[in-house]
């Protein structure tokens, strides 16, 4: 049937309406113009200031070149002023460059509504980013950190793009090479393999880099920063190197189209050794963002019936290994948070990527048989299956640790993530096939949580339930006795880097600090300090801290403590260690006592007198504070007589009565502010518990130790705080089992007496509880523990 319609003649606009349309597009077209002149200033400006920093960085390598000619002193004066004159004026330039980007994108952003042609239009790059690296004395030439701000580039040919946008593995794209066209023949195929392998490999390298630096500067200042600080220091330091690591991404992309290249296979169907740079190609990609490339890629390979035909049968226990397993850790964590924390939805996805794989060999019946694990596992609330899944094979471990996470994800309550986190726990420690299913959990997290924070607020409803499984995750890995024993392992080592790396850029993305961020710093980041330390020489290591400075610096934080902490060494850890600071007392030492922070020895010597004078938390910053009263050199003056009480470290309590009675001697303020704040250390029973210190330590050499300690023990039996510490000090040794059976067999009657006495005092003061005298009567000397007790 046809339905007509009738038309009406066509209606004029009232002037009235056409007056105000005119008014708005005349307005929106003022306030268009006025935006691009903004922008065009802001740029300028911009420019001038990178200019400024370009030329501050010539004048340090010039002086570089001289340095030798200049006397000593004058070189390092001159050496100094200039190094802050770099600093301040690259600190300027990238402010002035992030004012300038905003700018530019109001401009354009005011011209599409007004109907206007985009006034900064052109190719999609970064622009007005700031400085890709910092000042440096070597004397070749370099390109221009500045990009567009140095007027290389016109002003018309200046992106549009918000500032540091960094390549997610998501939809976005880039222009095509060589390594992108499908190629004509197998020989262009193969060279389009190669070429993309090595622009993967290079990029690679160059993010690997910037990684272990970024890790090594945040182990440096380590419980100097908050965790909402590290996060943000994560955040500036990415934020310097956008096309680094953008470049990685994008290498991925040309890798994945190089390597799933039909002519490809033609390639590797008769040649062997391109098989297997095929197959290491497929390695790489499977820890990438493009994953699901590796396993689309391993379908292909394996299948005898497609285009490689058997070019890969004698391969398949390294694509097994090597690319399935990695790929499917990576792809999982991709799916959960493609599907905003759905996990049956992941699920289902994981199970569609990975069908080709199941009628393939022995690789499809693991995968088939791991599915249904984690299915069945996820369903029941129950982890158990999974640890004899994550025994079974590389693939199997693989989703074994898929599952966990999806398990974590899935989790509700605190008790429900703990138990699958008992999981990880205890495999993590149980050898190389345990320590790689920890490896595979810490990929599939990392990754979702790589993808999920760089899509913005879309995700963070899911980040913020996924949130306390990277705290699981960390403080499991952390308890695992034997897991650093396998860093070395690729699998291993892959797995940290890949969760190292994203929990700080997951809470950095969203402005929110992750629970379990500071054991990542502190914790797992002493197992990626094995895996790759940064070893610098003493200029390289001047640059790195002044970037560090830098960064500091663009956080909002006080210059003086920024510079103070940049240019430190591990005194933060020592000073949260020993003397449980935290960050905010740390950074203001730095700023009241930066004679703290000039050299290891400076600072270790304060915090043993704080120590020895029994100081902790705010009463150690106050001490300090006192010392600083009592003499300004007071650092210099407790490094000068270390030598002198340090002894050999077989008598720390005579060690430690000599800080005090050189602080009593030298420090009258801050020993009076010790003596009142320290109740364990000063005061009778302080007083007897350090005398059986330092008579217990006095004849640790003794060689009828233990009836000797037995008869000190005698003779201070009305002092309970004397004869407990006795007690104390064989427990934390160990040694308590033993000195029991030796009197039981050993002991005369004064000898049972001092003992038991000794055992009663811990007792009554808290030392030994019931449960732990229990514990050693039940066990194997519960005996000779029946006789001393019953004497």
């Amino acid at each position: 049937m046809t339905i007509r319609t009738t038309s009406s003649p066509p209606q004029t606009p009232s002037t009235s309406s056409t007056s105000t349309t005119d008014a708005a597009q005349q307005a929106a077209q003022r306030a268009a113009e006025a935006a691009r002149q903004a922008a065009a200033e802001a740029l300028r400006a911009a420019r001038e200031a990178a200019a400024a920093a370009r030329q501050a960085r010539s004048e340090l390598q010039a002086q570089s070149f001289s340095q030798t000619k200049q006397p000593a002193g004058q070189n390092n004066v001159q050496g100094s002023k200039l190094e802050q004159k770099v600093l301040l004026a690259e600190t300027q330039a990238r402010e002035l460059g992030k004012a300038a980007q905003k700018a530019i994108q109001h401009a354009n952003d005011t011209a599409r509504d007004a109907g206007r042609p985009l006034p900064f239009a052109g190719p999609a790059r970064n622009t007005a980013t700031g400085i890709a690296d910092t000042y440096s004395a070597d004397t070749q030439t370099k390109a221009s950190p500045f990009g567009p701000l140095d007027g290389s580039t016109p002003l018309a040919r200046l992106t549009h793009e918000p500032l540091g946008v960094q390549d997610a593995g998501g939809p976005q794209q880039t222009a095509a090479t060589d390594a992108t066209r499908a190629a004509s023949s197998p020989e262009e195929a193969h060279q389009n393999l190669v070429n993309a392998q090595e622009a993967y490999d290079e990029a690679q390298t160059r993010t690997e880099e910037l990684n272990t630096q970024l890790n090594s500067e945040l182990a440096k200042l380590g419980p100097g920063l908050t965790e909402e600080q590290k996060q943000q220091y994560v955040a500036e330091f990415r934020e310097r190197y956008p096309e680094e690591y953008a470049a990685e991404a994008a290498a991925a992309r040309e890798l994945n189209t190089a390597l799933n290249d039909p002519k490809l296979m033609e390639a590797a169907r008769g040649n062997p050794d391109i098989a297997e740079e095929c197959v290491e190609a497929a390695t790489d990609l499977a820890g990438s963002p493009e994953a699901k490339g590796a396993l689309e890629w391993a379908a292909q390979a394996q299948d005898p019936n497609g285009p490689a035909g058997t070019a890969f049968a004698g391969l398949e226990e390294k694509i097994n290994d090597d690319v399935i397993p990695t790929a499917i850790s990576t792809v999982a964590g991709q799916l959960l948070t493609e599907n905003d924390g759905d996990v049956q939805a992941a699920l289902a996805a994981l199970t569609e990527l990975t069908e080709p794989l199941v009628p393939l060999g022995k690789g499809g019946a693991a995968i088939k048989t791991g599915i249904e694990t984690i299915k069945n596992a996820i369903a029941s609330g129950n982890p158990e299956p999974l640890r004899q899944l994550a025994e079974s094979s590389k693939i199997g471990g693989a989703l074994a640790g898929a599952g966990v996470v999806f398990g974590l994800a899935s989790a509700v309550t605190d008790a429900q993530r703990g138990e699958w986190g008992d999981v990880v726990k205890d495999l993590a420690g149980a050898g190389r096939s345990g320590a790689q299913l920890a490896a595979y959990v810490m990929r599939t997290l990392g990754e979702s949580g790589r993808v999920a924070a760089a899509t913005g607020e879309k995700a963070a409803a899911f980040l913020g339930r996924l949130a306390p499984a990277f705290g699981v995750v960390a403080n499991a890995v952390i308890l695992a006795d034997h897991f650093k024993d396998f860093v070395d392992d690729p699998t291993v080592g892959g797995g940290i880097r890949a969760f190292g790396d994203a929990v700080a850029v997951v809470g950095a993305g969203l402005g929110t600090v992750l629970p379990g961020v500071g054991h990542i710093v502190e914790g797992v980041g002493l197992v990626l300090s094995a895996v790759g330390e940064l070893l610098v020489g003493k200029e390289e290591q001047e640059r790195l801290d002044n970037e560090s400075e830098a960064i500091l610096l663009e956080m909002g934080m006080d210059p003086d403590v920024a510079k103070t902490l940049a240019h430190g060494d591990n005194q933060p850890q020592q000073l949260a260690d020993d003397l449980g600071l935290t960050p905010e007392q740390i950074q203001e030492l730095a700023k009241n006592h930066p004679v703290l922070f000039d050299a290891p020895g400076l600072g270790g010597s304060v915090i043993d007198a704080a120590k020895a004078c029994g100081m902790e938390g705010e009463d150690a910053v106050e001490f300090i504070d006192k010392l600083a009263e009592d003499d300004p050199n007071f650092a210099w003056d407790l490094l000068g007589v270390k030598p002198l009480l340090q002894g050999d470290g077989t008598n720390p309590t005579s060690t430690e009565d000599g800080w005090r009675a050189y602080v009593q001697g030298n420090f009258p303020s801050a020993y009076a502010h010790a003596t009142e704040n320290a109740p364990d250390v000063f005061g009778e029973e302080a007083e007897s518990r350090l005398q059986a210190d330092r008579d217990y330590e006095l004849n640790a050499g003794s060689s009828d130790l233990w009836n000797t300690y037995a008869r000190l023990c005698e003779d201070h039996k009305d002092d309970p705080a004397y004869t407990s510490r006795f007690i104390e000090r064989m427990e934390e040794e160990g040694t308590l089992d033993i000195f029991v059976e030796s009197i039981a067999h050993f002991g005369l009657d004064m000898d049972y007496e001092g003992a038991k006495a000794a055992i009663d005092a811990a007792l009554e003061t808290g030392v030994l509880t019931e449960e732990e005298l229990q514990s050693h009567l039940d066990g194997d000397y519960g005996d000779a523990w029946r006789a001393v007790m019953e004497s």
